[in-house]
């Protein structure tokens, strides 16, 4: 059997030194904190894969993306290869789009980060916190 690697992508909000994790719901990793992401759709590029889940997850309209880091496949995560990407500047309010799928949205500081983490936000929070990117 084979495994195929999939592209995720997370997007970074940023706030005065405070992340945006919604906690999941009803799909895997359930009960854990998430940047808002998805996969990466053919005919994307990163920053428009971004910015859609992004939009479809938290209402919110990006108006300037960024790619900060690459993470490896992880077989924990489902062989997924997760690209870090920063909203550097975005319009609209926060909101829960997908009620299935997100409990809630809320700012977490940098330097306490709520447990558990989701497996794939995970890699991309510690390369942006720590400073240690993997750039593509």
């Amino acid at each position: 059997m084979s495994a195929h690697i999939r592209v995720g992508v997370q997007a970074l909000v940023l706030r005065d030194g405070h992340a945006l994790l919604g906690l999941r719901a009803n799909s895997f990793g359930a009960g854990s904190w998430g940047l808002p992401g998805g996969h990466l759709e053919v005919g994307e590029t990163l920053t428009e894969a971004a910015s859609r889940e992004l939009a479809e997850e938290t209402g919110l309209v990006a108006r300037e993306l960024r790619v900060v880091c690459v993470t490896d496949p992880d077989p924990a995560a489902n062989h997924h290869m997760q690209i870090g990407v920063e909203v550097v500047d975005c319009t609209g309010t926060v909101r829960v789009r997908e009620p299935d799928r997100c409990v809630r949205w809320q700012f977490w500081p940098l330097g306490g980060l709520p447990e558990p983490l989701f497996v794939a936000s995970e890699p991309v929070l510690r390369s942006y916190v720590t400073g240690v990117f993997h750039r593509p």
